[in-house]
């Protein structure tokens, strides 16, 4: 069975910096974990690590302080059997009434400040976390321009409340989401029954588009170093018992980046 995820377009979301992460493996092989009152009446049954990633940023920025936000309103949620997980729907507006503040941002094709910038750290983070778990991705899109900080091709750009990452539990067991944050990362954890195995590869690089030089004035520039935009696809193999189950195809086109040099 071949499923399609596409994952492009010209879209609004946050611009997150982090180091990108090199030699993430799909298949996990872990220990069981038990949980809190496994043993006693009502006891939940015991849990496994089912997928971890991290993420790293740099500290003391304003977008950390996003980051930490959101961290805080993911950890700990459970999501039922066959349930549908909503990123928005979990962590809810991005406004300063609830304490986000402006930092930098994918608009369109270019970078601004935005209130709760650097959001898409968390989301993307917990979209590994998801793929390297087997679980259901149902919707999930890149950002519109490619940044050196994640997997190509393996991000979730979240703008509330028209652009959403959302996932469902296929498994039989309750998934629980764990999020650990410090100064300068990120990691999420799931726990709960791995229902495949996962392997994973992406294509090389193709369909390359060239970019503009610009220049730029004033205190809102941003200065950039341009790059070319392109399509890569990624894949995404499910097995269980050693038999493949799912073949899933996550097609991204990332548009160029303008150089921009500011006077």
């Amino acid at each position: 069975m071949a499923g399609t995820v596409a994952s492009t377009g010209l879209l609004v979301g946050a611009y997150l910096e982090g180091p990108r992460l090199s030699g993430v493996s799909a298949a996990l092989a872990v220990p069981y974990r038990d949980a809190a009152r496994r043993g006693g009446p009502g006891a939940l049954p015991p849990e496994r690590l089912m997928s971890t990633f991290t993420t790293r940023f740099a500290p003391g920025e304003p977008r950390v302080h996003n980051i930490e936000l959101a961290a805080r309103a993911l950890d700990g949620r459970v999501v039922e059997p066959g349930a549908t997980f909503s990123f928005n729907d979990a962590v809810g507006p991005r406004t300063r009434r609830r304490g986000y503040v402006p930092a930098p941002a994918i608009v369109g094709s270019r970078l601004a400040d935005d209130v709760g910038g650097g959001i898409c750290q968390v989301s993307t983070t917990l979209y590994n976390a998801v793929f390297l778990a087997g679980l259901d991705i149902r919707k999930a899109r890149a950002h519109s321009l490619w940044m050196p900080e994640y997997p190509e091709g393996r991000e979730a750009a979240v703008f509330y409340p028209q652009l959403d990452l959302t996932w469902r539990n296929d498994t039989r067991e309750p998934v629980r989401i764990q999020v650990d944050s410090s100064a300068t990362s990120l990691t999420v954890n799931l726990w709960g029954r791995r229902r495949y195995e996962v392997r994973s590869r992406t294509s090389e690089r193709y369909g390359f588009r060239p970019f503009e030089a610009g220049v730029g004035r004033g205190g809102a520039c941003i200065a950039r170093t341009g790059r070319e935009g392109f399509e890569v696809d990624v894949w995404r193999t499910l097995l269980a018992d050693g038999r493949e189950v799912r073949r899933e195809r996550f097609h991204t086109e990332y548009g160029p980046q303008a150089e921009v040099e500011c006077l």
